[in-house]
């Protein structure tokens, strides 16, 4: 655990800060995807409504990094009539019918969550009422082949940050809103090392 020392006039308090921890849940996505070839849907992006905004410029902006023009929001794309939300993991049909109603190659879905929030960035809460709690967020992120309708990536990125039981009165930590932003950069930050650009 991470001391701080924060001054206050003549007193000094020594403040408990909790390090976040991000864990990539699929071992196994050893590869990134190809973004030198083909046109990309890029799905609504699937988040809380108070980090929405923030997650879905980021989004955009990292995957126009990569594509440029060639990656399309859902919503601005033309063609057939979509199905009116895409969840994470599709069936096929579903990408066999974007295929054909956009004939996009690419697809990419990402759903981000909070999935614990039992403190907020700065607890005050009295080390004897203490109890412990837990921050967590975590974003998924998928890519699919619709010439082939198959997933090609698919990884999820867990945030967490812990309440520590200890003595002190402040305890100083990520929100579960940090941590879901923390999350999707660790996210953004795989893909990218592992693609062809």
């Amino acid at each position: 655990m991470k001391k701080c020392f924060v001054f206050f006039v003549a007193s000094t308090f020594i403040v408990s800060c909790s390090i976040p921890k991000y864990v990539f849940d699929n071992k196994g996505q050893s590869t990134g995807v190809d973004f030198t070839t083909g046109k990309w849907l890029l799905n609504d992006v699937d988040a809380p409504s108070n980090v929405e905004d923030q997650l879905t410029a980021l989004v955009l902006k990292d995957f126009k990094g990569f594509l440029n023009d060639r990656v399309i929001p859902i919503n601005e794309a033309k063609g057939l009539l979509l199905p009116r939300k895409i969840n994470v993991n599709p069936d096929k049909k579903t990408l066999e019918d974007l295929k054909k109603g956009t004939n996009f190659d690419f697809f990419i879905n990402i759903k981000a969550s909070k999935t614990k929030e039992d403190f907020g960035s700065v607890d005050l809460t009295p080390s004897r009422f203490n109890n412990g709690g837990m921050n967590q967020s975590e974003v998924l992120l998928e890519v699919y082949d619709l010439n082939i309708a198959e997933i090609i990536y698919s990884q999820r990125v867990i945030g967490s940050t812990e309440l520590p039981q200890d003595n002190q009165d402040v305890h100083v930590s990520k929100s579960s809103r940090s941590l879901l932003i923390g999350a999707y950069k660790k996210l953004i930050k795989d893909i990218e090392k592992k693609s062809i650009k």
